[in-house]
């Protein structure tokens, strides 16, 4: 006798399903056949093939998101919580194929949930930087301007004509970028800039403030 899944188990697996293969080249019949279930119980999560996508795409973010948070809660160490907060969002790529990213990005719906959960975990992100910086722990930086900026690479990353022009996925993609970020918000020497100047980033009271310093001239003989 075939043992009825739970909801959980039946939700975790149309998810895995969508993972791998997305919606677009899969019909209602063959999911509930790969599934073992019927339609109804397909049809009992959204009315239509779209719709169960886009439910399942939200589900997963979801996870994804309460994963990170956890994480913050959990590890003190924020240089710690720093890399397992992004390895988060490498390992949740690593999961997601080429077929399932184009169908996110072709609809509306899901483009919007993808939107929202990168959103979040830049809000998350920014919270940390903060804290990493009262502490002394990260080189002095404003939380929101970087999460700003990560959170505009990473909708610029996630782009399937952008993966293909560059022959990554999506996993390498994301991994190369917090690899270089990661670095970056850990150094505590300051960073050189152009010219051979350098800068360095200061606080003053509640703000802070970028100071330049030249390289000594030589004194003519």
């Amino acid at each position: 006798m075939k043992q009825m899944l739970t909801d959980n188990e039946f939700l975790d697996g149309l998810t895995n399903l969508f993972l791998r293969e997305g919606i677009t080249g899969l019909t209602v019949g063959e999911i509930a056949a790969r599934l073992r279930c019927s339609r109804r119980r397909l049809y009992g999560i959204a009315p239509t093939k779209e719709a169960i996508f886009s439910v399942m795409v939200d589900r997963y973010f979801r996870a994804r998101l309460d994963e990170g948070e956890a994480l913050l809660r959990g590890e003190q160490d924020l240089t710690v919580a720093l890399a397992a907060y992004l390895d988060v969002g490498v390992r949740s790529s690593g999961r997601v194929s080429a077929q399932f990213v184009n169908d996110v990005e072709n609809n509306d719906a899901t483009r919007a949930s993808f939107d929202a959960y990168q959103q979040a975990r830049a809000d998350g992100l920014s919270q940390l930087i903060d804290e990493g910086v009262r502490r002394g722990i990260f080189v002095a930086c404003h939380g929101a301007v970087v999460a700003e900026l990560m959170l505009g690479a990473s909708m610029l990353l996630r782009r399937p004509a952008f993966l293909v022009r560059a022959n990554v996925t999506i996993e390498e993609a994301f991994r190369e970028f917090y690899r270089v970020i990661l670095g970056g918000i850990l150094a505590k020497a300051a960073a050189p800039n152009e010219g051979g100047r350098t800068v360095k980033i200061v606080k003053s009271g509640s703000k802070r403030q970028a100071t330049s310093k030249a390289p000594a001239r030589a004194k003519p003989k």
